[in-house]
Order: structure tokens, then C-alpha cells, then sequence
């Protein structure tokens, strides 16, 4: 954990401090799967001795492969209305800036506030540190975690949303304890981390429900655990169905079922009010390109994970251009494979650099889609590249799928929001 001394500590040189453990053991650590290198009791065992562990009455808890971001900002926005409690929310990975992963009732900590944060737990961090084996880091995860509870207890936060990071078994917010969690999919994806197959994801994803009274899942997860029994069959609450709506994809509908079946559990009452929920999704959105061409983007990651049906619909309105960027650990090769041969939609890939190490595209280099590289901030050169698109299909609507950074990446650059 790198040290910092000073009286103004810039925003950049703290998240540097928190990169800096993973940093250091990245060479070591490349190409072994959490359950090697990760050892979430650390940072959980520290929250707890500093008092940063809500009752777990308090806590809901997501995890899965597709919608969990979603599905947790769904959650937090329904018990702001539906209670007049204070809701903290903590997200993974971030939207736009670090400091936005944690938020109350919906706004973001101050990057002040972020600084203060880490600052007050650096001393234990160092210390945890110092003890770390060699090939041992200390989670980003995990300390963004502890930042987060750190300022929802300075400012009396009432109820927790918490979202995990890839996996659960394996991750600080999958080891707190929590009256209900919700599990929304289990896709093949980060099988470099998490193991190489379905059932070793599902396994780490199941785990969720280890230290939850009750698990929310949809009929998929509830098989993929009748198969695994990682969990008691007592623990799972199935959601009630949701009508499609047309103008989204059906995964967003069954994590709108999924969240309204926490909130009601949570609550320990039935929600009667409807919630118009479709703001509260940061996977998917339909944006402007600079000559008033619509932009979709998706947060998929693996051919499962695309609604393939709500594709279609959108080709019936003109030609559908795809730009996906897919490091190794998703399921690029499926995915490439779906849109770009089965479907026959015009696919091109974007790699990105500066994401501290976490981002490898070796496949991607390799399957012929390649357009460009660009860095994993840049939205000039985004925007330059969509411009270019827009140019050569005047016509076309453009679809962009990936990573979470990725979209992120795409939001900056074309959403009001920026």
C-alpha cells in the first residue's frame, strides 16, 4: 500500500496508493485464479475490528454475471421510495470516476470525502501490508469497500446495497454477512479468475449464499445449485415474472423481478407501488453520436448475455453496426462468433490500454475484427472513431457491447452526463 504524506493529497495519488499492493504483485499474480491470490478475510476482518460492519438486518448483497450493477441501483432507488431512510449504495466497477462507486441516496462521496477516507484507514492498510506473503496483494475491491463503509458510517446510513466485484467467494463484499443477496446470472466469464468452466463460476457465484439468510435467484441459478449444492435449498426465494418491456432487453426485466423480490424480503412486506426503473441501469442505454445516429450500448460479455430476439428488432429499423471490445477473460470468441457470423451483423473490436494491468487482449488482437487501440479514458478518440463509422454507414444504428469499463468509455463520450 503506497504511502502519502503532504497537506493536499491529490485524487490520482490515492488511487495510485490503493493500486499500488496489486501493482506490485501483478507479475506474480497473472494467470492464477483468485482462490490463489486473494484472501478477502484480511480487509473483511479489518472492517470489522474498525466497526465499519452494518447489521447484517441492514445489508443487501448482488452478485452475478449480468445485471448485478443494475439490479443493485435498482434495489437502492426502490427503498428510497418506498422508506424514508438514508441507502447507501456500493458499486463495482465505477461509472465514470472512483468516487462514484459509493453514493447516498444517489449522490456520489466528494472526492474529498474519498481522500479522507482512505487517508483514516491507510495506517491499517500499511500495516496489513507489511505482513501480505510474497504473491499476496491487497483487493482495489477491498479497499474501495472499506472507504465506502467508512463514509456511510461517518454520515448514519440506514440501509446497505452492496455490489460484489467478479466473483463472491473470493470477494470482500461476498464475505460480509447480509439478511438477503441476490445471485442475477451465471455466465461463463473472468474464467482466468474465477476457473476455467461454468461450474466453478457458479460455484464462486453460488457462495454468495454462505453468509446470507436469503438468497433471491432466478430457475438457471437454482439449478446450477441443485447441481452443486453449495447452498441450502431453504435459503433461495425465486421472483415473481415482470412484463417485457419493449423498448429494453429482457435481462433488464428479470433484474427488475430480482430487485423488487429483495426489496419486498428486505422490507418484510409486499411493494404494491410500481417503480419505473429504467434510468437505474448503467448497462444498458441508448445515446446520440455527434450526426444524430443512435447509439445502443450493452454491458455484454458472452453470447448468453445478449438478447438476441431484442437485436433483431432493432435491424428491422436499418443496419445494426457492432463495436464490441472483449478482453480475454469474457467469452469474446462466442461472442464474436454470435454477432458477427451467425448473426451477419458488421463487427468491429476496440482493445484498450492504461487499465493498470487488469485488461488482456491477446484473443482479440488475434480474430481478425480489430479496428484500434485507444486508452481506456480516451473519448476524443472514441468519438473520432464513431465519427468515422457514422461517415462510412450514414444509415446505421450502432450497437456497442463489452466490458463495463468499455461502456463507460462510450457513456463519456456521447452521454449528456459527461
Amino acid at each position: 500500500m503506497g504511502g502519502l504524506s503532504g497537506k493536499k493529497v491529490a485524487f490520482d495519488g490515492v488511487l495510485d496508493a490503493i493500486y499500488a499492493s496489486f501493482m506490485s504483485q501483478k507479475n506474480l499474480v497473472a494467470g492464477k485464479l483468485d482462490k490463489d491470490i486473494r484472501d478477502p478475510s484480511l480487509l473483511v476482518a479489518l472492517a470489522k475490528k474498525l466497526d465499519l460492519i452494518p447489521q447484517k438486518q441492514r445489508i443487501i448483497r448482488v452478485t452475478g454475471s449480468k445485471g448485478k450493477g443494475t439490479t443493485s441501483r435498482m434495489i437502492a432507488q426502490i427503498l428510497r421510495k418506498e422508506t424514508d431512510a438514508k441507502v447507501g449504495l456500493f458499486v463495482s466497477p465505477e461509472e465514470f470516476d472512483h468516487n462514484d462507486r459509493m453514493r447516498i441516496n444517489g449522490k456520489f462521496a466528494s472526492k474529498d470525502a474519498f481522500i479522507a477516507h482512505f487517508l483514516k484507514l491507510q495506517p491499517h492498510l500499511q500495516d496489513l501490508q507489511e505482513d501480505l506473503p510474497r504473491g499476496r496483494y491487497l483487493s482495489p475491491m477491498g479497499t474501495f469497500l472499506l472507504i465506502a463503509l467508512s463514509w456511510f458510517k461517518e454520515q448514519k446510513v440506514d440501509y446497505f446495497v452492496l455490489e460484489t466485484g467478479r466473483g463472491a467467494r473470493y470477494d470482500e463484499v461476498g464475505n460480509l454477512p447480509s439478511h438477503v443477496s441476490v445471485l442475477t446470472s451465471i455466465l461463463l466469464e473472468h474464467p482466468g479468475y474465477l476457473g476455467p468452466d461454468l461450474k466453478d463460476i457458479a460455484d464462486n457465484k453460488l457462495a454468495i449464499g454462505l453468509t446470507s439468510d436469503l438468497l433471491v435467484m432466478d430457475e438457471n441459478c437454482r439449478e446450477w445449485n441443485d447441481h452443486l449444492g453449495v447452498i441450502a435449498a431453504d435459503k433461495i426465494q425465486l421472483p415473481e415474472s415482470v412484463a417485457k418491456d419493449k423498448g429494453m432487453p429482457a435481462w433488464f426485466a428479470q433484474n427488475q423481478a430480482l430487485a423488487m423480490r429483495a426489496a419486498e424480503l428486505f422490507l418484510e412486506r409486499k411493494i404494491v407501488q410500481s417503480h419505473d426503473l429504467r434510468a437505474m441501469s448503467a448497462a444498458f442505454g441508448v445515446l446520440q453520436g455527434e450526426r444524430g445516429e443512435r447509439l445502443y450500448f450493452d454491458a455484454c460479455i458472452a453470447p448468453q448475455s445478449l438478447d438476441v430476439a431484442f437485436f433483431q428488432t432493432l435491424r428491422t429499423n436499418g443496419k445494426i453496426i457492432a463495436i464490441a471490445s472483449l478482453p480475454d477473460d469474457k467469452d469474446g470468441d462466442g461472442l464474436r462468433s454470435l454477432v458477427a457470423q451467425d448473426l451477419q451483423c458488421s463487427f468491429y473490436e476496440l482493445t484498450l490500454s492504461g487499465t493498470r494491468g487488469y485488461l488482456h487482449y491477446e484473443q482479440a488482437n488475434l480474430a481478425g475484427y480489430h479496428l484500434a487501440e485507444l486508452a481506456y479514458d480516451d473519448v476524443d478518440a472514441l468519438r473520432t472513431i464513431q465519427m468515422n463509422l457514422a461517415t462510412e454507414f450514414p444509415d446505421a444504428s450502432f450497437y456497442y457491447l463489452g466490458t463495463q469499463t468499455f461502456i463507460r468509455l462510450v457513456r463519456k463520450a456521447f452521454s449528456a452526463e459527461r
